[in-house]
């Protein structure tokens, strides 16, 4: 099947919920999907991050530990607003590698207070350093 077809093409909700019903019925077709996160093309990543959010909701556990560290470093590379959303809600779902990297850390920081970011990149910002809270004690207190 080729998804990065699928993905270039005008979508909707509805379109992203099939491709993520396809994956559950072939889970050996995620690794496509995936990897159009890093495609040359933004409108095909951030339509596949999308889909791999919705994926990562019922079967986070198709992310190994470097698929989900190679998601921390392109939210904290990507200058697109969508494919930044979709990669953060993504991480939001899933298990966070152990230690958490500070880099991430800090930028969940700069995304949540600075106002140069879409309102989604801080919400699920906060979203993310409140999971982090949870990894570490320390940073409640």
């Amino acid at each position: 099947m080729d998804y990065r077809e699928r993905l270039f093409r005008p979508l909707s909700k509805h379109f992203v919920d099939n491709i993520a019903l396809e994956i559950f019925a072939n889970p050996t077709d995620f690794d496509i999907v995936y990897n159009l996160i890093f495609d040359s093309n933004d409108k095909v990543a951030w339509r596949a991050a999308w889909a791999c959010q919705k994926i990562s909701e019922k079967q986070p556990e198709l992310f190994t530990l470097q698929q989900t560290n190679k998601l921390i470093e392109l939210a904290i590379s990507t200058k697109h607003g969508g494919l930044h959303r979709g990669c953060l809600s993504t991480l939001y779902n899933l298990t966070l590698p152990n230690p958490i990297p500070v880099d991430f850390i800090n930028a969940c920081f700069e995304w949540m207070i600075s106002p140069k970011f879409p309102i989604a990149v801080q919400a699920y910002s906060m979203k993310m350093l409140y999971r982090i809270c949870l990894y570490e004690p320390d940073f409640s207190t």
